[in-house]
């Protein structure tokens, strides 16, 4: 098994995969009753005010803002007294709303999440009481997409876990969406597309899942023509030494060209 940073950090990739399902039946996948279970523990701890916000269960005393996901918002606003919405595909239990709270209530936002059915079930209950806030699980996206308006796809570190990622963001290249934001998602340093496991441990959580490393110049011909792309920040901080690649995280924003 070849592993990508050190074996003992909280998230590393091995393998190589030439399918998806083979990359699956090498994980445990993210359906798994401990990541729902500290998730919850997670969401709780917000609401009760103990902490800030979290990312991926881990809880912080501050806001963790996202430049790309304020951007997004910010290039997507005329004015503050509009309303905008907010598809936030993959978002888990408002992740990204939380972490960039104090940002975001400066605009009026319809903030909606697509998630699995369980954490649609659990955020329904949990965050009945943030009227911004809705859920939809994956099914009714599906069904209702076309129906849908939103102003920002949010696609926070998510798009990487999807089997089919490019009739995702088919299903996401509406004519109202007026910015796209891409965060912290792995993107190969040269070559195509690659497969791995993504392995993840403490003090995050037990689990491995398959994850794409994208190559760049083919992710952008999955967006739009009428986007173009108005910010790219590369981590500096983590390089992914995979098996026979490397990738690195990225951040994009895309934005709807001016007529």
């Amino acid at each position: 098994m070849f592993s990508s940073r050190k074996s003992d950090d909280s998230v590393c990739y091995s393998g190589s995969y030439k399918s998806w399902s083979d990359a699956k039946s090498a994980s445990k996948g993210y359906n798994q009753q401990n990541i729902f279970d500290k998730k919850i523990a997670s969401l709780e701890r917000i609401l009760s005010n103990e902490k800030k916000c979290e990312r991926d269960t881990i809880l912080y005393d501050h806001y963790q803002y996202s430049l790309p996901t304020i951007l997004g918002i910010n290039f997507a606003s005329n004015r503050y007294d509009e309303t905008i919405s907010v598809l936030d595909y993959g978002g888990g239990l408002a992740s990204s709303f939380f972490r960039n709270l104090k940002v975001l209530e400066k605009y009026n936002l319809n903030w909606t999440i697509v998630e699995q059915e369980q954490l649609v079930t659990a955020g329904r209950e949990k965050l009945a009481n943030f009227n911004q806030i809705s859920f939809l699980n994956i099914f009714e996206f599906n069904n209702f997409h076309k129906q849908l308006h939103f102003d920002v796809v949010l696609l926070g570190s998510s798009i990487q876990f999807f089997e089919n990622p490019s009739t995702v963001i088919s299903k996401l290249n509406k004519t109202c969406v007026k910015s796209i934001v891409v965060e912290q998602t792995p993107f190969v340093e040269h070559g195509p597309s690659k497969i791995t496991v993504q392995n993840i441990k403490q003090p995050i959580y037990e689990s491995s899942y398959p994850v794409w490393h994208f190559n760049e110049m083919e992710f952008h011909s999955w967006i739009s023509p009428t986007f173009e792309e108005e910010y790219r920040f590369v981590n500096p901080h983590i390089k992914n030494n995979c098996q026979g690649f490397s990738s690195v995280l990225v951040d994009l924003v895309f934005v709807k060209k001016r007529n």
